[in-house]
């Protein structure tokens, strides 16, 4: 069954965890109506991106070492953030999806500069989905779905890097790298 490893891995997940990725897809179906995006694979990646988020730093650091994965410093200093790129693994590695799906669940965490379409409206919809509660969610649901979707992931990317620093955590140089790119782009 090609979703075998999806329901594997989603069966293992507590039911917050499930509750979420399951906002999220369901973000990603409207994100990718709206934006002209693959349904399907807008919702395999929505399926996959917090696959491996529940893993221990060190089954995280593990699984990454047993597939290849050299972890960047960041990645190094706080395994979590090893749980997008593990999880684009795990499908990359039963041939589920394809590169844009990878790449989409793989910085959906981080953001990078020059993603794909799917991949910024994966970073979006995991941030706005409804059951996320902050002061901006709304319109930043809204920016989503009126706007375009590179407008949107500037809006999405400004707002984490401003809750990151609020919580005296340093946002991952990839997604101060995609900001500047970003605004450059505009």
């Amino acid at each position: 069954m090609i979703l075998g490893i999806i329901e594997y891995r989603f069966a293992q997940l507590s039911k917050h965890r499930q509750q979420h990725i399951l906002r999220v897809a369901e973000m990603m179906t409207q994100l990718a109506m709206i934006h002209s995006l693959s349904v399907e694979s807008g919702r395999l990646a929505a399926m996959g991106h917090d696959l491996a988020r529940e893993l221990s730093r060190d089954a995280l650091m593990a699984e990454a070492k047993r597939l290849g994965l050299e972890p960047s410093l960041p990645e190094k200093n706080e395994p979590v953030l090893l749980h997008g790129p593990v999880a684009a693994l795990w499908l990359e590695e039963k041939n589920v999806g394809g590169p844009d799906v990878w790449e989409a669940i793989r910085y959906h965490t981080t953001a990078a500069p020059r993603l794909s379409a799917l991949a910024k409206a994966l970073f979006i919809a995991d941030g706005i989905e409804p059951g996320r509660q902050f002061e901006g969610r709304v319109g930043l649901e809204r920016a989503a779905k009126e706007k375009s979707l590179d407008e949107a992931y500037i809006l999405m990317l400004k707002e984490t890097v401003k809750y990151l620093k609020s919580r005296g955590l340093k946002p991952h140089p990839l997604m101060i790298e995609a900001l500047e790119v970003s605004d450059n782009a505009v």
